[in-house]
C-alpha cells in the first residue's frame, strides 16, 4: 500500500510475490508439458501421419527448442511480475530478485541443454568438445561478460535503481567544449529504473531511454548525483571595464543567495582589444536537487541582469 505525507510506501512481503511468480510459472510449464504429450502421442502412440515419421529421429532438437522457447518465456514473465509487484515500492530488492531468478532460470536451461547433447551423444560430445567449447566461447563472451558484470555491479552496489548518475567511459564519444580549460567529460547522466541480465536501463536527462551494457556501467567511473550535497557551474560573459568585479560579485551573489544558490565566485577571465570590455567568469554552487541545466540557466540570467541594471546606474 501506499502511504501518506512522510511515511515510507509498504510493499508485498517478499513471500507473496514469490508466491505469485511460482504461480505464473505453472501455466507456462503445464502448457510446455502439453504441447509435448500431443507431439508424442502424434509421432508415437497413434501415428497419425507417417509423414511425421521422419521426426523422430529429431525428437532432441524438439525437445530442447521448446525448453529454450519455455526458458525465454519464463524470464520474460519473471522480469514482467517482479516489476509489477514489487519495483514501485523497493527498486533495489526487485532488481537483485529478478535478475537473480532470470539468471538461475537461464542456467536451468543451459544445464538441461547441455545435459540432452551428452546423453543423445556422449561419443560426439566428448570429440567435439573442445571445439563447440571454443566457438560458444567467442560466441557469447561478451554475452557472458554482461551478465558476470551485472552480478559484479548488484555485490558492489556502485549505484541503486531510482538513483540518478553521471557514468563515465573511454567507449562512447567525446564531447568537446569552447574552451579546453572546461572540457565536458564523455559522460551520460541520468536515472537507473532498471538492471537486467545483459542491460542496465537508464533514463537520460533529455528524456531518451538507453539500455547500457552492464560490462560498460562495471568499467565506467560513476558519479552519484543523488548523493552529491551540491554542485557547481561555470558561466562567462563580458563586463564593461566600468563595473569592477567585486562590484558585481557583491550584487550578483545577494540575487542568487535568495534563489537558493549557496555561494558565488566570480574571476577576471580576459581582456579583449577593445578597452571597453573584460571578461570575467561566475562560478556557483548550487543545491543538488536543481539540475545543472536549470542552475546554469538561473545564473546566466541573474549574470545579465546585474550587468544590466548597474550599467544603467553607470549610464545615469
Amino acid at each position: 500500500m501506499k502511504a501518506s505525507g512522510n511515511q515510507v510506501r509498504q510493499g508485498p512481503p517478499l513471500s507473496s510475490v514469490l508466491s505469485k511468480i511460482v504461480k505464473s510459472w505453472i501455466p507456462i510449464i503445464i502448457a510446455g508439458i502439453v504441447v509435448y504429450i500431443i507431439y508424442h502421442l502424434t509421432i508415437y502412440t497413434f501415428n497419425v501421419s507417417p509423414r511425421l515419421a521422419y521426426l523422430r529421429n529429431y525428437e532432441y532438437l524438439i525437445r530442447l527448442s521448446l525448453v529454450l522457447i519455455i526458458g525465454s518465456v519464463l524470464i520474460l514473465t519473471t522480469g514482467r511480475e517482479i516489476t509489477k509487484a514489487l519495483y514501485p515500492y523497493d527498486p533495489h530488492t526487485a532488481t537483485v530478485l529478478k535478475f537473480t531468478l532470470q539468471f538461475l532460470i537461464a542456467l536451468a536451461v543451459i544445464v538441461f541443454v547441455t545435459a540432452s547433447i551428452v546423453q543423445y551423444s556422449p561419443a560426439a560430445a566428448a570429440l567435439s568438445g573442445t571445439v563447440i567449447g571454443l566457438v560458444l566461447g567467442l560466441a557469447f563472451q561478451q554475452t557472458l561478460n554482461d551478465i558476470i558484470s551485472g552480478f559484479v555491479l548488484l555485490v558492489s552496489k556502485p549505484f541503486k535503481p531510482g538513483e540518478r548518475i553521471t557514468f563515465l567511459t573511454w567507449r562512447y564519444g567525446l564531447l568537446r567544449a569552447m574552451y579546453p580549460t572546461e572540457g565536458t567529460p564523455n559522460g551520460f547522466t541520468g536515472t537507473i529504473i532498471d538492471m537486467g541480465l545483459m542491460y542496465t536501463t537508464i533514463v537520460l536527462d533529455n528524456g531518451e531511454v538507453a539500455k547500457v551494457p552492464n560490462s560498460v556501467l562495471k568499467d565506467s567511473m560513476i558519479i552519484s548525483k543523488s548523493d552529491a550535497k551540491y554542485h557547481a557551474v561555470r558561466v562567462r560573459l563580458d563586463l564593461p571595464v566600468k563595473i569592477s568585479v567585486s562590484e558585481f560579485e557583491n550584487a550578483l551573489r545577494e540575487l542568487l543567495i535568495d534563489d537558493g544558490v549557496k555561494d558565488v565566485k566570480v574571476l577576471a577571465e580576459e581582456t579583449w582589444q577593445q578597452l571597453e570590455t573584460y571578461q570575467v567568469a561566475v562560478v556557483a554552487y548550487g543545491d543538488s536537487r536543481m539540475s545543472m541545466e536549470e542552475l546554469k540557466s538561473l545564473v546566466l540570467k541573474r549574470a545579465i541582469e546585474v550587468r544590466s541594471k548597474l550599467s544603467q546606474q553607470r549610464s545615469n
